[in-house]
């Protein structure tokens, strides 16, 4: 029994030097050298968790930058997302040195983890990716022996943007980004813009469906009634993108066009047979078809609406005039009876004085085997009337001029007003 004490006795402490003795060997020691021992200097006793300022009223001056890459925009959601690589520049005053004292060394690179960095957060975020993005951002950052800290993050920040689809498709909106310390006042944090390109877009590239027209930028100063004492500066930004509209302009602008075209084609038609009255039926189909299309082409949610609309219902009305119209005029090509004096009056009025060039349009007369009132043989004992069944026609030929040629004033208003085009 004691033997057998005394072998787990002896295994344990073989055990136990074995690790005592798993050390480095002499060969592979750690090296000591000026950059390493700048960092045990710089490090010690550093706490990341305050500003890096040696007097507490002391405000950190932070320059940002933003080079913008690629802008991603969604109409229907109202949100567009900036992928940059944001540079940011301020001073640690407790991460400084003198470069002789450490081999001359002017400069070194950080995780940014380990540095206090300033949290700029974006006040429009966008709620539903709002978890998803953070103020900190993990890089590494150059640290220079004056203390100057640069840091340049790849970030994206997607923020809400209204639209304005008035002009669709051929429209212009203006996303607008603010950004700030979330916390700390201008005394304590001041974000401020590079005096030298704020804003780069050299390597820019649109996204899809939108180009990028400019950038502006502008620092306000965040002076508000309620903290009189405090100021909460912000860095806005404004984006002006542009929708690229080869591809709805060929779905919803030209087709307008085409309606335009069928509808005013119909009412130069005569009423003798059903093809009239057929073409502008098919043109109130054609609006109705062409709404239902571009429904699924035009954002659904706008703070205005989008004038081509606008033109498709004032169309549609001059449609239906135009059936009516056509009805009207299918109903006084099959009058018989004596036009009253009044129509008379009216048609001597107009074809007698400049009046007639007006009407350019005409209407064939009825076919008829009663041709007794069209060619005069009045039988004896019979009074003839006093006006011509033809009068029916003039007046009708009358009507239709007159009517397109409001229709086409009607249009070239609404297609000046309503229809979009590129500027």
């Amino acid at each position: 029994m004691s033997t057998h004490v005394y072998f787990c006795l002896i295994v344990t402490i073989s055990l136990f030097i074995g690790a005592k003795t798993d050390e480095c060997p002499p060969d592979r020691e750690e090296q000591s050298h000026e950059e390493a021992k700048l960092h045990k200097d710089l490090f010690c006793s550093y706490n990341y968790d305050y500003r890096p300022v040696k007097d507490h009223k002391t405000s950190v001056n932070v320059k940002v930058r933003f080079a913008i890459k690629y802008i991603s925009f969604d109409a229907l959601e109202e949100t567009f997302t900036v992928h940059s690589w944001v540079a940011l520049k301020w001073k640690d005053e407790f991460m400084s040195w003198i470069p002789s004292n450490y081999g001359d060394i002017k400069e070194i690179q950080v995780e940014s983890h380990l540095l206090w960095t300033p949290h700029m957060a974006l006040f429009n975020a966008d709620a539903t990716s709002a978890m998803y993005q953070s103020d900190q951002f993990y890089t590494t950052c150059l640290l220079a022996n004056t203390g100057t800290v640069t840091c340049v993050p790849n970030l994206a920040h997607t923020g809400i943007c209204r639209t304005s689809l008035r002009r669709w498709p051929y429209d212009v909106q203006n996303c607008t980004m603010f950004f700030g310390s979330w916390m700390h006042t201008g005394e304590q944090v001041n974000f401020t813009f590079y005096q030298q390109q704020p804003v780069v877009l050299e390597d820019f590239q649109d996204g899809p469906g939108w180009k990028l027209l400019n950038v502006y930028h502008e620092r306000l100063p965040g002076n508000y009634h309620c903290c009189p004492n405090s100021t909460y500066p912000m860095l806005k930004y404004t984006f002006e993108l542009k929708r690229e509209a080869a591809g709805p302009a060929a779905i919803v602008v030209v087709p307008s066009v085409v309606i335009v075209i069928l509808t005013l084609t119909s009412l130069l038609l005569g009423v003798k047979d059903t093809t009239r009255l057929l073409l502008i039926c098919f043109s109130l189909y054609g609006h109705f078809m062409f709404l239902t299309e571009i429904g699924y082409e035009i954002p659904k949610y706008s703070a205005d609406t989008p004038i081509i609309l606008l033109f498709l219902r004032d169309s549609m009305i001059v449609t239906l005039v135009g059936i009516l119209e056509t009805l009207l005029l299918m109903y006084l090509r099959r009058q018989k009876l004596p036009a009253p004096t009044w129509i008379v009056n009216i048609n001597r009025l107009v074809y007698r004085g400049a009046g007639k060039y007006v009407v350019f349009t005409e209407i064939e007369p009825i076919d008829t085997t009663d041709t007794k009132s069209l060619t005069g043989d009045v039988p004896l004992g019979e009074v003839q009337p006093s006006s011509d069944p033809k009068d029916w026609l003039k007046l009708a030929n009358l009507l239709n001029s007159v009517l397109f040629i409001i229709a086409l004033l009607v249009y070239l208003v609404l297609i000046c007003t309503y229809i979009p085009y590129d500027k």
